[in-house]
């Protein structure tokens, strides 16, 4: 289980900026790396890693909404007040 602090809302907003590290990242490949295959593996990789962070992305929006929240496998704990308020008192 992922730490407590790490709650969704701070999820989405480190993965938007992972995902930004990863643009400019593909923007380096493209500028220093002169072999075209190797730049075009390279680009295959890094956009891979960034739908993938895009999908978790979205399905962390919809979690918050069924009590359950997961990320990459690891579960990922609801803030208190938002739990109360989205799952009942039960949860």
């Amino acid at each position: 289980m992922l730490p407590d602090w790490l709650d969704p809302d701070t999820l989405q907003w480190a993965i938007l900026v992972a995902i930004a590290v990863l643009l400019y990242l593909m923007y380096v490949v493209a500028r220093t790396i002169r072999r075209a295959l190797t730049r075009f593996l390279l680009f295959i990789l890094l956009a891979g890693v960034g739908l993938s962070l895009w999908i978790q992305r979205a399905d962390l929006q919809d979690c918050v909404d069924t009590c359950s929240c997961s990320l990459y496998g690891q579960d990922v704990e609801i803030p208190a007040d938002e739990r109360l308020e989205r799952c009942g008192s039960d949860a």
